[in-house]
């Protein structure tokens, strides 16, 4: 899960955003990469998004749901916090939050390295803005974002089992066998919501990570692992000729 891009300065690492909160830490090539780093590329700054979950236009989500999705999922809604109430927020958020509030976690890959960054002095960048990662939300099919409300609410317990199965595939570094548990998700599951979460944005993220090629600086660029697998995957989009790094390169 952790790649250099032949014949530059750059590699590429498969995160995790949040961990288990039972978590053993992360594994040595996590580490191993950023110490190697000199520069650190991350996919966006979550605290940015934050004031764009809430929706524009008005969203009457309960009438769009079952009344035992609605009431699950509003249950689960902290009553105070910094994020939008339920009736306000974009659906898809609904969703993404939704999971995560089911879950127990710690801080991932990007919480921990932006900390460690800071704490060494090395920069950090961004491959997209928080304007950027909202428009390629908005493009999921609403119809598919309820019905992963509807699957999510279903059964409360199963985000949880998800990241725990997926922080051990990622631990053993077997990105085949971590998509494949994301994928019965209710985030990943629907074709379309997954396209608007990771292809679009591994597509719009080419760019940028092409002019990286040049850069003098070693720079490793950790993105969500989901990233990394599939047809339409953000390495993929580079077009450049990948190496795997084993354990301790």
């Amino acid at each position: 899960m952790y790649w250099q891009v032949i014949g530059t300065n750059i590699r590429i690492l498969g995160s995790m955003h949040l961990l288990p909160a039972n978590n053993c830490g992360l594994p040595a090539w996590a580490t191993q990469a950023f110490e190697w780093a000199e520069a650190l590329v991350l996919e966006s700054d979550p605290p940015t998004i934050l004031p764009l979950l809430r929706s524009p236009t008005a969203v009457d989500l309960q009438t769009q749901l079952s009344p035992v999705t609605w009431a699950r999922i509003h249950d689960l809604w902290p009553t105070s916090s910094p994020l939008p109430p339920l009736k306000a927020v974009r659906p898809w958020a609904a969703l993404f939050l939704a999971t995560v509030l089911t879950q127990r976690t710690a801080a991932g890959i990007e919480g921990q390295f932006i900390q460690w960054a800071s704490e060494q002095s090395k920069p950090v960048e961004f491959l997209e803005t928080a304007e950027e990662v909202v428009a390629a939300f908005e493009s999921a099919p609403l119809l598919e974002v309820h019905q992963g409300l509807e699957l999510l609410a279903s059964d409360l317990s199963a985000p949880q089992r998800s990241l725990e199965a997926m922080y051990a595939a990622w631990l053993r570094g077997d990105l085949a066998a971590l998509y494949n548990v994301a994928a019965q998700s209710p985030l990943f599951r629907f074709e379309g919501l997954r396209a608007a979460v990771l292809q679009r944005r591994n597509q719009a993220w080419a760019p940028a990570l092409s002019k990286l090629l040049q850069s003098p600086l070693r720079t490793l660029v950790a993105v969500g692992a989901l990233h990394l697998h599939g047809s339409g995957n953000a390495i993929e989009y580079l077009g450049q000729h990948v190496q795997l790094i084993p354990p301790g390169g």
